[in-house]
C-alpha cells in the first residue's frame, strides 16, 4: 500500500517543515472555525447581514490557500535540505 512510505516520509521531516505544516492546519483550523460562527450569526438574512456571509465565503477560502501552501511549502523545504 502506498499509504505507509507516505507516512514514514512524514514522520521523518525536519522541524521547520514539520512546524510549518502543523501551523499551517491550526490556522486553516481557526479561519475555519470563524467562518462557520459568522455563519451561524448570519442565519440566512440575505439582505441585512449580506457582509457577514461574504465575509465567511472569504474566510473559507483563505483556509484552503493556507492548507495548500501548507503543504506545498514543508515538501520545498525538505528537498532543499536534501539536495
Amino acid at each position: 500500500m502506498k499509504l505507509k512510505p507516505i507516512l514514514r516520509r512524514m514522520l521523518g521531516m525536519c522541524p521547520l517543515s514539520w512546524s510549518i505544516f502543523i501551523r499551517s492546519i491550526q490556522l486553516s483550523c481557526v479561519l475555519l472555525l470563524g467562518a462557520v460562527l459568522l455563519l451561524i450569526t448570519w442565519n440566512g438574512e440575505m439582505l441585512e447581514h449580506y457582509t457577514l456571509y461574504m465575509t465567511a465565503q472569504a474566510l473559507n477560502e483563505t483556509a484552503q490557500a493556507v492548507l495548500l501552501i501548507g503543504m506545498l511549502l514543508p515538501a520545498i523545504v525538505e528537498d532543499l535540505q536534501s539536495a
